[in-house]
């Protein structure tokens, strides 16, 4: 090799280096997911969700190939308790509903109470965990509205006749068809009633 094309390669490798480097850093800051080599204000929860469901490989430049954590120091597992991939604890195997209370009971709603999840005050996110009181009736540590007290078999009567039986047939309280709901409601059918 001649002493001219000799003394050319560092200088080619430093161009081409500095080539990669411009070229990684606008495509980064260039696109919607980064703004300044961090993600943008309100990317949380609905931005990440809709890039994560598109295309969950785009997290793995920086929260590492198996997102826990990389170079942005933030796995993806400190919010997604079961896995990056994992809305709530793994053990919950999308049983919401027979797996909350025991998590709830065990942890406090605190657990729940953020501004990514079911919100500060369990009000609520949207695109993101629904408010608490949306199932919790008389509130987020309430089962049933908070009229009925302890009066439970006094007082659900009177509610399924306002209400018609359609307010308690869903999958986390008393089942889609009444048939209860495992670690929830039990089945009205069988338990309480006896009807088809």
């Amino acid at each position: 090799m001649s002493q001219v094309n000799k003394s050319l390669v560092p200088i080619l490798c430093l161009i081409t280096g500095l080539l990669v480097l411009v070229g990684c850093s606008d495509s980064r800051t260039n696109s919607g997911i980064f703004v300044n080599g961090e993600h943008p204000a309100g990317w949380l929860p609905a931005g990440h969700v809709a890039s994560a469901q598109a295309d969950i490989t785009t997290c793995e430049s920086c929260h590492a190939p198996d997102l826990s954590g990389g170079i942005a120091g933030v796995s993806c597992v400190s919010c997604h308790l079961g896995g990056a991939n994992s809305v709530h604890p793994a053990e919950w195997s999308g049983m919401t509903g027979t797996a909350h209370a025991p998590y709830a009971t065990a942890n406090g709603t605190a657990a729940c109470a953020n501004e990514f999840c079911h919100g500060t005050t369990l009000g609520g996110v949207p695109d993101s965990g629904p408010s608490c009181s949306s199932c919790h009736l008389g509130g987020p540590t309430a089962i049933h509205p908070a009229a009925w007290g302890t009066a439970i078999l006094t007082q659900h009567g009177p509610y399924v006749v306002a209400n018609s039986t359609a307010a308690c047939a869903n999958a986390v309280c008393h089942g889609l068809t009444l048939n209860g709901v495992a670690g929830s409601g039990p089945s009205c059918k069988t338990a309480c009633h006896s009807f088809p």
